[in-house]
């Protein structure tokens, strides 16, 4: 892991963009104005999952609740960066800031309120449709300080009505990967040029600076400050909740597959029945992605084991009684993962079967838990490669080789405890992020306030 160190240089001139970049984002607009009632549509149709999609209906449009001016905003789409966000979040607050935090997905607005539930100095509500005025009226309401936007998300209307407003914009966590670069055509190459329009950019690594540096930004606009999701507070009842109802599941061993996604699943069925089947005091706990994913994942479960526990039965703190013979637990739970990696032996990273870059690694790690993933681990490479040399985590190049590894590890209780403890001395170099990112934003903020 390649950090800088304390001594953040800012960049202070954001380059202007071009005429023939200027005349693809008018054309955009256009298109996305034509396509308003298309968007509306969609959000009635993806409401019928999830409802969460219909409220703060308003804001998507700039309208809505009027939150504290002058906070920070925090431009965090999904549940991934909503989660990445809070150890920052918890800086700023710290410092006595109010948060602006904004989400494009209902997901990530319910992990915002739950993270800071009682925190009055933290407003929640949805990020508006990239439409100019929309956007133009969202910032002349809520007036931020600055705006931060996390790990990949870049929207032409919101970078370009910032400036507009004049709120410096800054990119924390940074992720715009090697495969974001290859075989770009020419709008893509203009809305990668749209990360020139960041006042600073912080990131994780020299590999990350590199790429940002590519596609035109200015080497003294990119700090190397590591990894967020490093810094994330564990709430103490997660963990305990999880190793009290691993003390009441009648099984020797726990496998978790954390965060799969939907083109895995099938991929992974087999090898649970395979895994169940050779070894009797196996018991998997199966975490789906995607909320959207639990209840077909269950089904898909059932001819394999035919008793399937979901986490919802078991009341709120995880209380309830595992029946006797279950050895499958589907998480169907949002916020809960700290007491899934208590339970676990062995940990397998999903999104790595299929070519998706693999989820976050660095979790599972600080919990002292060793790693297995398939082949795909571009997305996070940064801290799969140094997990892999010290030893913490495996990658394995097919489903066979997957399964088969598995088995041997955790037939073997002495190299999955050294796994474990490679991994948790990984997990800590990565530490330290949010406060790095927040010296370099503070900065920023005290460059603006003096030329208030």
């Amino acid at each position: 892991m390649r950090i800088v160190g304390k001594n953040i240089e800012l960049g202070r001139e954001v380059p202007q963009q071009g005429l023939r970049t200027w005349v693809l984002y008018v054309t955009l607009q256009v298109l996305l104005h034509l396509a308003i009632p298309l968007a509306v549509c969609l959000l009635l149709y993806r409401s019928i999952r999830e409802p969460g999609h219909l409220r703060g209906f308003l804001e998507r449009f700039g309208l809505g609740r009027v939150e504290t001016k002058g906070a920070v905003w925090i431009y965090a789409a999904s549940l991934g960066e909503t989660r990445a966000s809070a150890p920052l979040i918890r800086q700023i607050r710290a410092a006595g800031r109010p948060v602006l935090m904004t989400h494009l997905s209902p997901a990530g607005l319910a992990e915002g309120w739950r993270l800071f539930p009682d925190d009055e100095g933290v407003a929640h509500r949805f990020m508006p449709l990239d439409l100019f005025w929309a956007v133009r009226l969202f910032l002349n309401r809520a007036q931020p300080a600055i705006g931060v936007v996390l790990e990949i998300e870049i929207y032409p209307a919101m970078m370009l009505e910032a400036r507009r407003a004049g709120v410096p914009m800054v990119m924390a966590n940074g992720n715009l990967l090697e495969e974001s670069l290859a075989n770009v055509n020419l709008g893509r190459r203009h809305l990668l040029k749209m990360y020139q329009e960041f006042t600073h950019i912080f990131t994780r690594n020299t590999d990350y600076r590199d790429r940002y540096i590519r596609v035109g930004v200015l080497k003294d606009r990119i700090s190397c400050v590591g990894e967020l999701k490093s810094d994330l507070w564990i709430d103490p009842k997660h963990p305990m909740m999880g190793l009290s109802l691993r003390s009441r599941w009648d099984v020797e061993r726990v496998l978790l597959i954390a965060s799969s996604v939907r083109d895995e699943e099938a991929i992974l069925l087999p090898i649970v029945e395979d895994l169940l089947c050779k070894d009797g005091g196996l018991g998997v706990i199966w975490v789906p992605r995607s909320a959207q994913r639990f209840g077909a994942v269950i089904e898909a479960l059932k001819p394999i084991a035919g008793q399937v526990l979901r986490r919802s039965k078991l009341g709120t703190a995880m209380e309830g009684d595992v029946p006797k013979g279950c050895r499958l637990i589907v998480g169907d739970s949002i916020g809960e993962m700290n007491a899934y990696y208590a339970m676990a032996d062995l940990v397998f990273v999903g999104a790595s079967l299929v070519p998706h870059g693999g989820h976050n690694v660095i979790e599972p790690m600080a919990h002292r838990k060793g790693v297995v993933m398939g082949p795909s681990i571009y997305g996070v490479a940064f801290a799969a490669e140094p997990a892999q040399a010290a030893g913490a985590l495996e990658v394995l190049p097919n489903p066979a080789a997957l399964c088969e590894r598995i088995l041997e590890l955790l037939r073997d209780p002495v190299k999955i405890s050294l796994m474990g403890e490679a991994a948790f001395k990984c997990q800590a170099h990565f530490a330290g992020a949010a406060s790095r990112t927040w010296v370099g934003i503070e900065k920023l903020l005290a460059e603006r306030e003096s030329r208030i």
